[in-house]
């Protein structure tokens, strides 16, 4: 039996000048791609992302800008991605520290401006309220003549804003010492008690003032020790300290 024969068909081959324009077309491209690649490595071998801080530190810190960089360095690892806010964050942990404003002006060129807390009262033994009514407490407390402020840690922010009303209203009488437990008790300059209760502490307040404008001149002992019982519906009641209230 004869076998079949079968005949395939060639391809035509395409002209060389066919060829030659297929690779001129592409060309463009791959010089784009190889320049991009160029550009990208020459780019991370450069400084141009290396992060450049510039600081600018409130003048009652007493951390020098190497502090705060040791805190911020592990968030600059990756020079292609730095998170502002991470920056931010990590250095307004310092207790001592109110504010950190971190902008970016170039790539990674960023400026960093910290504000110190300026201290309003002495928060127990244990730290500070700020004049933003913020509680901080560091480590190493310092010395001060601020108001001493006794209330718990959760109730400082009120606390505070109580505490502005209630010298706003007795200006320029002076408060060296604020207690909040059951009933509010104010101490002021130079040793004067007055207890407020728990209600109404701004009228009996006024009356305060009124009560003692008339009386600081009749006793020097009103003015040292007295101690000013406002929780009564009609008046007051007037005591004395064995010695001076203590601040």
């Amino acid at each position: 039996m004869a076998k079949q024969r079968f005949n395939r068909l060639n391809k035509p081959k395409k002209p060389t000048k066919a060829v030659v324009q297929q690779l001129g077309r592409k060309l463009p491209f791959l010089l784009l791609i190889l320049a991009i690649a160029a550009i990208g490595y020459n780019l991370h071998r450069s400084n141009l992302f290396e992060p450049e801080i510039n600081w600018a530190i409130d003048k009652k810190l007493s951390q020098s800008d190497a502090h705060y960089e040791r805190l911020i360095t592990p968030l600059l690892d990756n020079k292609y991605l730095i998170n502002l806010a991470e920056l931010k964050k990590n250095i307004e942990a310092e207790p001592w520290v109110a504010n950190a404003e971190v902008d970016r002006l170039f790539w990674n060129k960023i400026d960093i401006e910290i504000t110190a807390h300026t201290i309003a009262m002495r928060w127990q033994d244990k730290g500070y309220i700020s004049t933003e009514g913020a509680l901080f407490k560091p480590e190493i407390l310092i010395t001060s003549e601020a108001p001493l402020a006794l209330v718990n840690e959760d109730g400082t922010s009120k606390f505070f804003e109580d505490y502005q009303l209630y010298q706003s209203i007795l200006a320029p009488l002076i408060i060296t010492k604020f207690e909040r437990g059951q009933i509010d008790t104010l101490t002021i300059e130079p040793g004067v008690g007055i207890i407020l209760g728990h209600q109404k502490q701004e009228q009996r307040l006024g009356d305060f003032v009124k009560a003692y404008n008339n009386l600081k001149q009749t006793s020097r002992k009103i003015r040292k020790r007295g101690v000013f019982d406002m929780r009564y519906a009609k008046g007051f009641a007037l005591s004395y300290q064995q010695q001076p209230l203590q601040q």
